[in-house]
């Protein structure tokens, strides 16, 4: 028997739509090539209602519609990470990202949270205007950990160190096909679901949904001179996003290419040494997905059975249980589309919960 979804990929977005799934009787597998742990737990770990830049790049590109769907998937996903991870660290963000610091445009800003159920001050200074809003701060492996158990505990069969080498799709059932990692195995397995879920890029919708070549970030942890309180968004070329991590700081800088990001390192912790009279200076770099002015490539693929998420939106934290929620809801058909799955998995779902319920 077909199960009703296989997500490929253990990332932020994978395992939220598997936990989601599975929590409502529906069966799901979840196949990931990496160890535990490893796929979900990237990025700088602050999950944030938006950032004032995306969130103004969505509306002048795509319109408001697009930047208050945008602001409803995060809003949603805060409650996801706050729910599985009570111990998530709540902080305020200031929030300077906006290009300009446009005042006007700032105070629709968090007009527009407030009116969507967030929380958003504006505060203006002398130099600048900060749009002020409280994240959830969490360490990306403790929330890879929290969110892995919170998947298996919901019913998902979670299995890793396995490579997907094809797929086939029949009879409204797709089947995926994939080899263990480990160098003498040669049996290749087999598993089939009514919906297939990518997070990876390794299917055919998954590698269509792909945009563009890798950006690469900068990142800089140190020890500043006082500790930080607050995470703050930046509009400068060299410093992107400050947070703290105990007494120490966690520093991103813009996006570039491949070959910019060593000089942007070297920019960043210019920075660092001036503003935050750092010492203990340690250098790393993420690569990164590219996503669309901030807005996840996910959905549904023009293969059946197809979903992805793909950009920033399969593992950073915000984006990635924001993909996942979305992904749950069309799914499940608690958003309205034609992708629903079949009224079979459905009727199974239910006699699922009717039974843990006795």
């Amino acid at each position: 028997m077909a199960h009703d979804v296989v997500v490929l990929g253990a990332t932020v977005a994978g395992l939220t739509v598997a936990r989601l799934l599975a929590s409502e009787g529906f069966g799901v597998v979840v196949l990931d090539p990496n160890d535990e742990g490893i796929s979900a737990a990237i990025g700088h770990g602050v999950a944030a209602i938006g950032h004032a830049s995306t969130v103004a790049a969505l509306a002048h590109s795509y319109g408001l519609a697009a930047a208050r769907e945008h602001t409803r998937r995060n809003i949603a996903g805060l409650a996801q990470i706050a729910s599985i991870h009570p111990d998530a660290k709540r902080l305020r963000m200031r929030d300077s990202s906006l290009p300009g610091g446009d005042e006007a445009e700032t105070l629709k800003l968090a007009e527009m949270y407030r009116e969507e159920g967030g929380q958003a001050d504006v505060l203006v200074s002398p130099d600048q205007i900060s749009l002020m809003s409280e994240v959830l701060v969490v360490d990306p492996g403790d929330y890879a950990a929290v969110l892995r158990a919170a998947a298996v505990k919901a019913g998902a069969n979670v299995v890793h160190g396995v490579t997907v080498t094809h797929l086939t799709r029949r009879d409204g059932v797709t089947k995926v096909y994939f080899r263990n990692n480990k160098a003498w195995a040669r049996e290749v397995g087999a598993v089939a679901g009514m919906a297939v879920i990518d997070t990876l890029g390794v299917s055919p919708w998954g590698r269509v949904a792909r945009i563009g070549p890798a950006e690469y970030v900068p990142v800089v942890r140190c020890r500043p001179a006082e500790p930080l309180r607050e995470v703050s968004l930046h509009a400068r070329r060299d410093v992107w996003l400050v947070r703290p991590v105990g007494d120490d700081a966690l520093l991103l800088g813009q996006k570039t290419t491949q070959h910019g990001v060593a000089r942007a390192g070297v920019e960043l912790e210019a920075w660092a040494l001036e503003h935050l009279g750092a010492t203990e200076v340690e250098h790393s770099q993420l690569a990164i997905d590219p996503s669309d002015h901030g807005r996840p490539v996910v959905g549904a693929s023009a293969i059946p059975g197809g979903f992805y998420a793909r950009g920033n939106g399969r593992g950073e934290l915000m984006n990635g249980t924001a993909s996942g929620h979305y992904l749950a809801r069309l799914l499940a058909g608690h958003q309205p589309s034609g992708n629903a799955l079949p009224p079979i998995s459905k009727i199974r779902a239910y006699g699922s919960r009717l039974l843990r319920s006795l």
